[in-house]
């Protein structure tokens, strides 16, 4: 009796492990949201204007977010902030630029809506060159989004992502 139990909790076991192994296999595998700095040019003339949209990859439900970035006041200036339309500004917290400082706040959420999902345009910034030099536009930690980032789906609930960077070389 003893080795017809232990044959049978070997099976069950045996079991068990391919049935674990066959869902591991069976599940999708999940790639990381970025959020990404993307200017439409890397080079510029001075008194030009470039566009520089703020873009999310492989985002999952969702339906607010606040960003925080900082670029070099002396190279570049913010002409116009433009929302990207990917998640729909219901609610605009802030929108928001400092070209003294060299800074950029912006913050929406939208309500009672789908959440967003997939890829797309956050906001757009329209920079005007100033100056030669290049400038790195940048995450910019606050109190509230501490990697300068924060993405949020309808329960509230933090998105995590990987944030890239970049710059606009001005000649």
């Amino acid at each position: 009796m003893f080795r017809s139990n232990a044959l049978t909790i070997r099976m069950w076991f045996l079991s068990m492990t391919v049935l674990l192994i066959t869902a591991c296999a069976a599940t999708p595998i999940v790639i990381g949201s970025d959020v990404k700095i993307e200017p439409s040019a890397s080079s510029v003339q001075v008194n030009d204007t470039v566009r520089v949209p703020v873009k999310v990859d492989n985002v999952t439900n969702l339906s607010a977010l606040e960003i925080h970035l900082s670029f070099d006041a002396n190279v570049l200036e913010v002409v116009e902030m433009v929302d990207g339309n990917f998640v729909k500004a219901d609610f605009s917290v802030q929108n928001t630029f400092d070209n003294t400082a060299g800074t950029i706040d912006y913050a929406i959420a939208q309500i009672n809506r789908e959440p967003a999902n997939g890829s797309g345009t956050l906001f757009e910034i329209v920079f005007r060159a100033k100056a030669g030099g290049d400038a790195l536009i940048r995450f910019r930690g606050t109190p509230a989004a501490p990697a300068g980032v924060l993405l949020a789906d309808p329960n509230g609930m933090a998105i995590q992502v990987s944030l890239i960077e970049n710059s606009v070389s001005v000649k």
